[in-house]
């Protein structure tokens, strides 16, 4: 029997690629600091984050050791986004359990972040605003997108990993 190649759809594909290059700035922001802050050396880089650390205290606290191990874990999402392509280039039969691994991984990476900012889990005041149309454009949606997006990825890949027609056999696998 051939084996059937799944190749991840455009928009997965797009996703790993925007992953990667804005995670790798966004640690980059973390691990860099001050250098990355106002009036630092390379805040030329990092124009946007001027906004976002008055919103998201944890960027701004140098000393937040949660915001620096979520940045490591974001370099290693950076470099398993590189792969995933890799495999996907190479037509691997594994490219589309390994993508729904590595999305599962982002997802709750995401939601423990989102989380650190729900009592009593973290303090409220780490949001450094309490007007929502910052909060909604600044942190809501920015944050949201790294869980609505793998969420779907999950989906998808979930579908094309999932056995399609045929019966079980008593060993669990599909038969003819």
């Amino acid at each position: 029997m051939a084996e059937v190649k799944t190749p991840l759809p455009g928009w997965v594909q797009a996703w790993l690629v925007s992953t990667a290059v804005i995670q790798t700035w966004d640690a980059s922001f973390i691990w860099l600091r001050p250098h990355t802050f106002p009036g630092g050396a390379l805040n030329l880089y990092w124009k946007p984050y001027s906004l976002y650390i008055d919103v998201d205290m944890r960027y701004k606290d140098m000393t937040d050791s949660f915001v620096m191990a979520v940045s490591l874990l974001n370099y290693v999402e950076v470099v398993l986004c590189l792969v995933l392509l890799y495999m996907n280039a190479k037509s691997s039969s594994r490219t589309v359990l390994a993508t729904l691994v590595v999305q599962t991984m982002t997802f709750w990476k995401t939601v423990l972040y989102l989380l650190m900012y729900v009592p009593p889990m973290s303090d409220v005041a780490m949001l450094g605003t309490n007007n929502w149309l910052e909060l909604l454009f600044l942190f809501i949606i920015p944050n949201g997108l790294w869980v609505l997006i793998p969420a779907a990825t999950m989906w998808d890949m979930w579908g094309r990993a999932a056995p399609q027609g045929g019966t079980q056999t008593s060993r669990g696998k599909k038969g003819k």
